[in-house]
């Protein structure tokens, strides 16, 4: 069986604006990631891979199934939107039971799944609470199980860490982590450190255009011997912005020691530093923007 995801040539058209130009995927079995700021049409891609939108044009084929046969394609994907919400009133039980029931599922295998997905998402012991007064985690985590619940071979999840709290953020991405053993998971975000936690198959998207597809450790290797750190007074730091990439400040009293991304040593006394996933990240943005003359 085909467990792969094709995009080719996929554009979407708004009126006059093109939200997506040309794009070119292909996504396999595991987590990936798709990374690019807000507005750089994460969820128009997401929504035309989900049928929740029509492309303009290109080809997509998800498991061998091109994406114009909507009923297929809704049988085999699940999907978090990023405002995922659900009647206050209902109880966390009462809630997934309804989105299962949406899901076409029978009476006997909601009884059985969901349980099942409640213990799995760790929401057991909170069946009985009203979904109003779940915090932002537990509903993501509810999110995740009525996307999870009839079993689809694909998960769509857009921006599912924003606002939640450093703990949170963590166990929901473990539990994508464990979600994706078995299927193909697309984690759409804006934020850097949920892709370097979760993914090693990544896309850059900004602007409607992909600026990279590949591993992190491609991604990284393009700022390898180009990240240095050194100590600069506070005075220094907008001259410092002016003249580089700084991608990280940390200040102490009149001091601040700096992280910045260069083709060549900065100053003397710069020390070559560690790249992390962020420092790609911003290194590609800027070279993009400056490819296009906007900076």
């Amino acid at each position: 069986m085909d467990t792969r995801i094709e995009i080719k040539n996929l554009s979407k058209n708004y009126g006059k604006k093109q939200a997506l130009k040309q794009i070119n995927l292909e996504i396999e079995q595991g987590m990936f990631g798709l990374l690019g700021p807000n507005g750089a049409g994460k969820t128009t891609l997401m929504k035309i891979l989900t049928t929740l939108t029509r492309k303009t044009s290109g080809d997509i084929k998800l498991c061998g199934i091109p994406v114009e046969r909507c009923r297929e394609i809704r049988q085999m994907i699940g999907y978090l939107p990023q405002d995922f919400s659900m009647y206050g009133n209902m109880s966390v039980y009462e809630a997934l039971d309804y989105l299962a029931v949406l899901s076409g599922m029978s009476k006997k295998e909601r009884a059985m799944k969901v349980p099942q997905m409640l213990e799995k998402v760790n929401l057991k012991e909170q069946h009985k609470t009203r979904v109003k007064t779940m915090s932002g985690g537990m509903k993501r985590r509810l999110g995740i199980a009525q996307a999870i619940i009839h079993d689809p071979q694909i998960i769509v999840v857009d921006e599912p860490t924003a606002g939640l709290d450093p703990e949170e953020r963590v166990r929901f991405r473990n539990l994508l982590c464990e979600i994706a053993r078995d299927r193909i998971v697309i984690l759409s975000t804006h934020i850097v450190g949920d892709i370097e936690a979760t993914c090693e198959n990544i896309a850059v998207l900004n602007q409607g255009e992909i600026l990279f597809r590949g591993t992190v450790s491609r991604l990284l290797d393009s700022v390898e011997g180009k990240v240095y750190t050194m100590e600069v007074s506070v005075m220094e730091l907008p001259m410092m912005r002016e003249q580089f990439l700084v991608t990280g400040i940390l200040t102490n009293g009149s001091t601040a020691n700096i992280k910045i991304i260069s083709e060549e040593p900065p100053a003397k006394g710069a020390k070559l530093g560690q790249a992390d996933v962020e420092d790609a990240y911003m290194y590609l943005m800027n070279h993009a923007s400056a490819l296009t003359g906007s900076v």
